[in-house]
């Protein structure tokens, strides 16, 4: 009878005793595995996990998304990935016996990936997946030992040795003839071991790993992952239950690993590092985690992120104040906006943390800097505090659109701060430029004063332009400050008379979904940047800004050239994508626990 079969009955077993009153009965229920989580040690750094892989590719097909990539439109396109990935997927299913697709559909329950701490100075972390194959466990089994095979014959060392009574493999690559740096021997790759209790697959980088996981494949207690407080109170707040995919990362443990490798074993760096990562503040930034939701409620999508942060918190983290409030756009916002964010932050509160940060590294440096900050006929020294970020407000907003044709640089932002005493900035503002010596262009916008401030040319990174390219917009109106690269959104937010995002309906329906109370919100019509990438795509211009940004990022090195999976001509017309687009946006809040983010895209009746 088969492992999980016989589980299955001795759990029902021990249920029909326990109504009969005969609870002391146990079993020992060792195919009956418990959630990755519980399974998992409290040393985990990282970890992801699908609850449910069948329940994640049904809500999949079932969602907008999915709609969209069956839509017999996309046929040609699709015919033509098969046929691209036809070869590797024929190797695959001569070497292990599945197709990709069938690899991909052979998960059936939990899936979950993690990595590990582990006391190795050399290797500090191992990765572990757990993944529950279910009925397709003796297809998993095959795949597995066909790989074994595949990797001896490619020269690494498989070995097999039993635990617990179920079979361990080991399959260790052959060590690198390349040094590693100071002409030291290079580092071994780790091995992969893996194993199965029932139709659970343990797979590790470590075979002390995965004998731990498998020592606990019903659950560790107290000392799981899933019974630490940081876990417990993310997954409360990211609405785990009911979620199809989550993630957490312990950012405590994640710093320590980090700082232990940084110091390359000397004690006294790691501990100057600590110190640091303490007065800093950062040490107050417990953990995140997050969740997506596809095809629920009002939603195709939803995500929620979380930064656990309880209060009181220090140093850097003080900044980031972002006290929740009744927040809906400005008027002075136009309706055709194609994205709109904002948010609430206590700026005052921000210069006394960053106060508060210099005076703890260096007493009294801000006071030196403002003495140094005295305009060409002297007088008064300019005060941070009661010059600059007195007359702020308490909320920052950043609207963006596009000029028409869509093309790549098509995209006009305009950042603006709200302000208390508009009159008090303004002064501030002509001061700085007396004190910069600059010399904007001045020009009268329908009664108000734009300044253009000429960029000097930025040298290329690695032969990629600079994005930001001049000249950089100023105007202090409707008790904001306004600056862009692009002055013609800018007059168009100036320009009385502008129907107001908030009474636009595209709003209003994204809006319902908004507590009253929130820290930061955004509003997104996904049509004009879905445009734009649609036409990158369409015209290679994707493929390029791509390679463009390898080669920066390889300093002189030679690029890898990238698999061209998309061909452009099969592409449909955009209207085919258009049709699948639904509005969206996000909100968040600050609480005593830390921040919250929850963002989605709304469902779309009939595509």
């Amino acid at each position: 009878m088969p492992k999980a079969k016989r589980a299955i009955l001795r759990l029902a077993l021990v249920g029909w005793l326990g109504l009969s009153g005969l609870v002391g009965l146990q079993a020992n229920l060792a195919q009956a595995a418990a959630p990755p989580e519980q399974v998992l040690p409290d040393s985990t750094i990282f970890f992801v996990k699908i609850a449910d892989a069948v329940k994640f590719r049904e809500a999949f097909r079932q969602s907008q998304y999915g709609q969209l990539w069956n839509d017999p439109a996309l046929g040609p396109l699709r015919a033509d990935l098969s046929e691209k990935l036809k070869s590797t997927s024929d190797a695959l299913k001569d070497k292990v016996g599945v197709t990709l697709l069938e690899l991909l559909e052979l998960p059936q329950g939990a899936i979950a990936i993690a990595a590990v701490a582990q006391d190795d100075p050399v290797v500090p972390v191992s990765v572990a997946i757990i993944a529950d194959a279910g009925k397709n466990a003796d297809k998993m089994t095959e795949v597995l030992n066909r790989s074994n095979k595949q990797a001896e014959q490619n020269g690494a060392k498989v070995s097999t040795e039993t635990f617990q009574n179920f079979p361990l493999h080991v399959i260790q690559s052959p060590e690198p003839k390349e040094k590693g740096d100071d002409d030291k021997p290079a580092v071994p790759p780790p091995p992969v071991v893996w194993t199965n209790v029932g139709g659970v697959f343990y797979i590790g980088s470590s075979v002390n790993g995965v004998k731990d996981l498998v020592s606990h494949a019903e659950g560790r207690g107290s000392q799981s992952l899933g019974s630490g407080e940081a876990y417990i109170k993310t997954q409360a707040k990211i609405g785990a239950d009911s979620a199809h995919a989550v993630w957490f990362i312990d950012l405590a443990k994640l710093v320590k690993i980090v700082t232990k490798a940084g110091s390359k074993g000397a004690e006294a760096q790691a501990q100057q590092i600590e110190f640091l990562v303490q007065e800093l503040g950062l040490n107050g930034l417990k953990s995140a985690g997050g969740s997506l939701t596809l095809n629920t409620g009002n939603y195709t999508s939803l995500t929620k992120t979380f930064f656990l942060a309880p209060a009181p918190v220090q140093g850097l983290l003080k900044l980031f104040s972002f006290p929740p409030v009744a927040l809906k756009p400005e008027p002075w916002v136009p309706a055709t906006v194609a994205s709109y964010q904002s948010f609430s932050w206590d700026l005052d509160n921000a210069f006394n943390a960053i106060n508060d940060l210099v005076n703890k590294f260096q007493p009294g440096m801000l006071n030196v800097l403002e003495q140094q900050l005295v305009g060409p006929e002297g007088g008064e020294p300019l005060s941070f505090q009661k010059d600059l970020f007195g007359p702020l407000g308490d909320r920052i907003t950043m609207i963006s659109d596009f000029k028409k044709p869509i093309k790549e640089d098509s995209q006009r932002v305009v950042v603006a701060i709200s302000l208390e005493d508009a009159k008090a900035f303004q002064n501030t503002l002509n001061r700085v430029i007396d004190i910069a010596h600059a010399a904007p262009k001045k020009r009268d916008f329908q009664g108000t004063t734009i300044l253009d401030f000429e960029l000097p040319n930025l040298p290329n990174q690695g032969g990629v332009q600079p994005q930001i390219k001049g000249p950089v917009s100023v105007a202090v109106a409707k008790d904001t400050v306004y600056l862009t690269t692009d002055a013609t959104l800018l007059e168009q937010v100036l320009r009385p008379g502008v129907v107001p995002l908030a009474e636009s309906s595209a709003f209003q329906t994204v809006s319902k979904e908004f507590p009253e109370k929130i820290s930061g919100l955004t509003f997104v019509r996904p049509d004009e940047q879905a445009r734009l990438s649609y036409d990158m795509l369409k015209s290679g211009q994707f493929e390029k800004a791509i390679q463009q940004a390898m080669a920066a990022s390889r300093q002189g090195r030679d690029v890898p050239e990238i698999p061209k999976l998309i061909d452009p001509a099969k592409l449909p017309d955009f209207d085919v994508f258009a049709k699948y687009l639904t509005l969206g946006g996000s909100y968040s809040v600050m609480d005593e626990d830390g921040f919250t983010q929850t963002g989605f895209s709304l469902r779309k009746a009939n595509p």
